[in-house]
């Protein structure tokens, strides 16, 4: 990966957008948080303490007909579709809207040492 993708990717700010709330924020995940944990910190921005975090799921938006589950045990970092936006929202379990979800992440992604890396992500 060239110095300029991996500073893009190291600055990058996302968006985190609740489906059922439209208000934008930023979560700093680093390259070791795991699905739950991000979930759990959405969660706690959101003011959603009261429900349980198993009953969220994480999804990139891809684009307008394109969405990505993270699988619930995987690191985010790696699992995410770096190629496209770095926008998620928090879906509330059995929720769905009609949009194609593709399950897995890609084996595209590059591996990058974990020790100390931090990627600022606004998810949600």
């Amino acid at each position: 990966m060239s110095h300029t993708g991996r500073r893009r990717r190291q600055e990058v700010l996302q968006r985190f957008v609740p489906s059922l709330v439209n208000n934008a924020l930023c979560l700093q995940v680093t390259s070791q948080d795991k699905t739950p944990v991000v979930i759990r910190k959405a969660m706690a921005k959101h003011n959603l303490d009261g429900d349980r975090p198993e009953d969220y799921e994480l999804v990139q938006i891809i684009s307008e007909e394109r969405e990505l589950k993270i699988p619930d045990n995987a690191n985010v970092f790696y699992a995410m579709n770096s190629a496209a936006n770095y926008d998620f929202v928090l879906k509330k379990r059995g929720f769905s809207k009609g949009v194609k979800i593709k399950h897995g992440s890609s084996s595209t992604l590059p591996r990058m040492k974990q020790k100390g890396l931090k990627i600022a992500k606004g998810i949600f």
